[in-house]
């Protein structure tokens, strides 16, 4: 799927190709195949306005970008045909992906490129952890829909703490406001907090976030350390530069 959001606000009719009839599109393969589909969506269809509100399965999308539409028309196709036509599908939705991964899709590689900072709470998925919940709800052939972040909340800036602390001590970390902050993007960013209540009931239980994430720190900072992460800094940092000339231009 397409998930840079303020490319899916610059190319809105490929974006809707790709995540909504895309998606369909092998929706409709696996219910002909009777094959079992694992569908990856994203907790960003909701906006928190505070860390006290948090949003489950079953409540209402209030998405605010482009992309966030095209993942509830998504998954309102994929269950749609759950429904009606018996697809076995089992839609994910993460939130704020972490990796120990050096890649520019990587949350914890963008900050490293970051001064600026936002200090609203939100959920955050470790993706060495949504592998594991993946894993243990395909086992049960579970369906449906089920959040998948880890219990816990912070905040992109207390984020960079701690890979300031860790991986890079000369980093520069200034809090600005939201507002501020859409003023740098083209599409608006949101908080969102998940309930993953569903997930623990299957018996899927993750390791709560402000534990994981200084272990996913520095497991990443092993793998700056290895070498052969140079071309994906050097994409990250050539996408943040990007973001930074078009919020110069506002």
């Amino acid at each position: 799927g397409k998930t840079n959001i303020d490319w899916c606000e610059q190319n809105k009719l490929e974006c809707f190709e790709v995540n909504v009839l895309g998606a369909d599109n092998i929706a409709q393969a696996c219910q002909k195949l009777g094959v079992y589909l694992i569908h990856l969506s994203s907790g960003c269809i909701f906006e928190s306005k505070s860390a006290e509100q948090s949003f489950s399965e079953e409540d209402l999308p209030n998405p605010l970008c482009f992309y966030a539409w095209t993942k509830v028309w998504g998954d309102n196709l994929l269950m749609d045909r759950a429904t009606r036509h018996g697809l076995k599908v089992l839609i994910l939705r993460p939130r704020q992906l972490l990796s120990s991964m050096v890649s520019p899709r990587n949350a914890l590689t963008k900050m490293l490129t970051y001064t600026k900072f936002i200090d609203t709470d939100n959920s955050c998925t470790v993706v060495e952890d949504l592998m594991f919940a993946t894993d243990e709800l395909i086992k049960q052939q579970a369906t449906g829909i089920y959040n998948v972040s880890n219990p816990g909340i912070t905040s992109p800036y207390k984020i960079a703490q701690k890979l300031k602390e860790i991986i890079k001590p000369e980093m520069q970390l200034e809090v600005i406001s939201k507002e501020d902050l859409n003023k740098m993007t083209l599409a608006i960013r949101i908080d969102t907090v998940l309930k993953t209540d569903k997930l623990e009931k299957a018996g899927v239980h993750l390791r709560d976030l402000n534990e994981r994430l200084p272990e996913i720190i520095n497991d990443l900072k092993e793998n700056l350390a290895k070498g052969g992460s140079e071309a994906a800094m050097a994409e990250t940092e050539k996408e943040t530069a990007a973001k930074l000339s078009y919020a110069g231009k506002q």
